[in-house]
């Protein structure tokens, strides 16, 4: 069970060498990495997509354009636990934008396998209280068209897609979104590993989503149950996707332990709070190092009371 962090923000602004130094310098032994970065999300939301996108191109063109990232990922020492491939996957307003989508992550499944990266996290579609076109139903068929339309790329790789716990807010209200039904959300996995013919498919339960739908991680977890194969560790408010350290919120993470304990968890424990450093560099960029240090330290404690760790009480 290593501790793993994601690139998100660390890397973005402080750039790759001594982003990725300082994971290692506080200690953490695996990334999340954010190739969702590949393309710009409010473009694509405004419909300007094509042409931009390295996952469009050959296999070879993608390893080049990341091999000096990934050099330094070596060099550090850092394991690629998981990927986070761009989202969204559907613009209600551009409705053949999944189909482009498609095919990016077919590359993105592609390039993992080849990367050594087991675990691959693909946002699906929610269902908004917005859309008065799109019916439930309608929403569960993109999502089928989606993941079924990647099974002949998993097969014959070892790669898990890992479909999310969503979210929506409408009109300052959070609801459910694609997954945060766990018992739905199992259902549809199965679904999904049935039509695969074997298991490619899995979830990443993200604790900040399930906080601001007010889940109880002693219901859902054992819901998701062995499905849950990668984690997004982050703490808020409840009312707001803060990405924050664990502790600075309002999530029972002795639950939340517990609950993994109980159901066998044994992946890897992967945080997702860039916020938190973020907010540290604007004070300055000597405190990324303490914030990341801390989160490590919390992961070992997690990682213990997991594993093997008194029951939380």
């Amino acid at each position: 069970m290593k501790i793993c962090i994601q690139t998100g923000d660390v890397i973005d602004d402080i750039g790759q060498k001594e982003g990725y130094a300082l994971f290692r310098r506080a200690g953490f032994e695996g990334i999340d990495w954010n190739l969702d970065h590949a393309w710009n999300n409010s473009q694509v939301r405004n419909g300007v997509y094509g042409g931009s996108c390295i996952f469009e191109k050959p296999l070879d063109e993608v390893r080049a354009h990341y091999a000096g990232e990934l050099s330094l990922i070596k060099k550090n020492n850092l394991e690629i636990s998981q990927a986070h491939a761009p989202f969204p996957c559907w613009v209600r307003e551009y409705p053949g934008f999944i189909d482009y989508a498609i095919e990016i992550y077919k590359r993105n499944i592609e390039f993992c396998s080849d990367i050594g990266c087991r675990r691959l996290v693909i946002h699906g579609v929610s269902y908004s209280l917005a859309d008065n076109i799109n019916t439930p139903d309608d929403i569960y068929n993109l999502n089928k068209k989606l993941y079924t339309s990647l099974i002949p790329a998993l097969l014959g790789t070892d790669v898990t897609v890992c479909l999310e716990n969503l979210f929506v807010t409408y009109n300052s209200v959070n609801y459910q979104g694609c997954c945060s039904d766990a018992y739905r959300a199992a259902e549809f996995i199965d679904m999904l590993n049935e039509a695969a013919g074997r298991e490619v498919f899995g979830l990443c339960l993200d604790t900040g989503h399930a906080n601001l739908l007010h889940h109880d991680f002693r219901v859902i977890i054992p819901a998701y149950g062995k499905r849950i194969k990668a984690l997004h560790i982050h703490d808020n408010n409840g009312a707001k996707d803060q990405h924050r350290a664990p502790g600075t919120g309002t999530i029972d993470w002795n639950h939340f332990c517990s609950a993994l304990r109980s159901a066998g968890y044994d992946g890897d424990l992967s945080f997702e709070t860039y916020a938190q450093t973020k907010a540290a560099q604007k004070i300055d960029k000597s405190l990324v190092l303490p914030w990341l240090k801390l989160i490590y330290e919390t992961g070992k404690v997690f990682r213990s009371k997991i594993e093997s760790g008194p029951e939380p009480g």
